[in-house]
């Protein structure tokens, strides 16, 4: 079934396997759920050729399209606005109780399609589904089960990315480059992916070993006088460095995103300090926000600017907890997604390209033991709670992060957006 054009048909069989065995690591007996948009459906079937393969008990699609969403905000009147049906909370309930595997697919199918859509009404619509299905949030957050997030081009996206070249060029380009950044063109990707592992795995046990227990990030190039980034991050008092591998309630080791090139953790929600810059879209409510300015005061956002956007962010930090961060991230410029040189428009990709915030929820593994603490110690704990969890890139080529670890010394960890030297040779021994 080579329904993929414009893509080498063994390198997409590898990044079907590649998702279905490691992204996700579909057990046998195990059910799974895809989330795609129409435009995906030639990859999709592969996705379910090899997920049945791999035996699975049942393979169910949740397909996404763009222009019914719209036409639901633009034309439902207001007081339907909020409506979840009960068989939709149902579905997820028995999702979550059966420990069905999640693999969710982004690429639009129609970029920009949501840019005359009044941000209240999406803040609204998100706000109502987030908290019927906030069990199901929280479940996947927890890693209650297998989930994953990959990429998948589509012609619009395609031409976003790649303005200047025709449309299939542009199509071929945009998945060479994909299958590139998650390694399925590798000879062996599944090893490859492993050898990758092992190297995020060490650079969060050189930041264990060290308590790291505050950041600095400092871009040091002047905007109005003062550094463009100069933000101070304080963590919870039990820390915890996450990569993109993870292991399930049940013990089944998995990668929530492919590609990934981050290690992130949890901020305490009360302590940050200072301003940060974005240096890449980023996609809160569905809209692009571009070129944004924050400021913090004891946790919160209580300055904020956007060059586009600013009417998307004043929504947004309506929700409750979303002017607060849930996730801070490290990420070398040396990443594949960044050295390829191209911006994406897609927060999966784009926030694997440089140091990312994240506003809202944080995700419990962010801190020592945070998946075994009810709702109500994490967040006395300073974990964020919220409804919302959206990534914001602040990395630069030119910004420095300092590490301030528990017995007062000062250490940099990134100089000039790259992982010092230090840190990639101790890495390397702990990753070994």
């Amino acid at each position: 079934m080579n329904e993929v054009l414009h893509a080498d048909p063994q390198h997409v069989q590898a990044y079907a396997q590649l998702l279905i065995r490691v992204g996700v690591n579909l057990q046998p007996g195990q059910c799974l759920m895809i989330s795609a948009e129409l435009a995906h459906a030639p990859f999709v079937r592969k996705l379910a050729e090899v997920a049945y393969q791999q035996g699975a008990r049942y393979v169910h699609v949740v397909w996404f399209d763009a222009p019914i969403a719209r036409s639901r905000m633009k034309y439902s009147r207001p007081e339907f606005i909020e409506e979840i049906p009960e068989f939709e909370i149902a579905r997820h309930r028995q999702m979550v109780d059966e420990t069905w595997a999640r693999l969710s697919l982004a690429g639009d199918e129609f970029p920009n399609l949501f840019d005359d859509v009044d941000p209240a009404v999406m803040q609204r619509m998100q706000m109502a589904r987030a908290q019927k299905l906030r069990f199901y949030t929280e479940a996947m957050m927890a890693n209650a089960m297998q989930w994953c997030v990959a990429a998948v081009p589509t012609p619009a996206w395609a031409r976003k990315v790649f303005p200047e070249r025709d449309p299939d060029d542009a199509l071929r380009a945009l998945w060479s480059a994909v299958l590139h950044l998650v390694r399925a063109d590798a000879p062996d990707p599944i090893a490859t992916w492993r050898a990758h592992e092992r190297r995020l795995r060490g650079i969060a046990a050189f930041l264990a070993q060290h308590r790291v227990l505050r950041l600095r990030f400092l871009d040091r190039r002047l905007v109005d006088n003062e550094p463009a980034t100069d933000l101070r991050v304080t963590l919870t008092e039990r820390p915890a460095w996450v990569t993109g591998a993870a292991v399930s309630a049940q013990g089944v080791p998995f990668i929530a995103n492919i590609p990934t090139e981050e290690v992130f953790t949890a901020p305490h929600t009360a302590r940050v300090e200072g301003w940060v810059r974005t240096s890449r879209p980023f996609f809160p409510l569905m809209r692009e926000v571009s070129d944004a300015f924050f400021r913090f005061e004891y946790g919160e956002v209580v300055e904020f600017r956007a060059a586009k956007g600013q009417d998307v962010l004043e929504q947004f930090f309506k929700i409750p907890g979303a002017n607060h961060l849930g996730e801070i991230a490290l990420v070398d410029v040396r990443s594949p997604v960044y050295q390829s040189g191209l911006l994406f428009y897609e927060t999966l990709l784009d926030e694997n390209a440089a140091c990312h915030i994240a506003f809202g929820a944080a995700y419990p593994e962010g801190m020592e033991g945070g998946t075994q603490l009810s709702e109500s110690e994490r967040v006395a704990a300073g974990l964020n709670k919220s409804d919302a969890h959206v990534d914001a890139m602040i990395g630069t080529p030119t910004m420095d992060v300092i590490a301030e670890c528990a017995d007062g010394r000062e250490v940099v960890i990134m100089k000039q957006g790259h992982f010092t030297a230090a840190v990639l040779g101790e890495a390397a021994d702990a990753g070994a």
